[in-house]
């Protein structure tokens, strides 16, 4: 999937999530516990698909070796502390 396509999916499911919270947190259902199962769903949905794919398009370009802590990225973290 391109860059974009993933930012627009990921900019209308955040809206649509949010919209559907709101509306289930203000509106009053027939059935008595209606919207607490449509705020489960929703926050469901923002785990297990949103935050996925949002970590997926931030990342993905990424060098894994940027984010791990070796010894030479210690020594400079320690020097760059001296030095002030």
């Amino acid at each position: 999937m391109s860059n974009t396509i993933i930012k627009y999916i990921l900019i209308v499911l955040i809206i649509a999530l949010l919209g559907v919270g709101i509306f289930a947190y203000t509106y009053e259902f027939a059935e008595e516990d209606f919207d607490k199962k449509v705020m489960g769903i929703c926050i469901l949905i923002f785990s297990f698909i949103w935050m996925p794919l949002f970590i997926y398009y931030r990342y993905k370009d990424k060098k894994k070796e940027d984010f791990i802590l070796s010894n030479e990225k210690l020594k400079e973290m320690n020097d760059y502390g001296r030095k002030e």
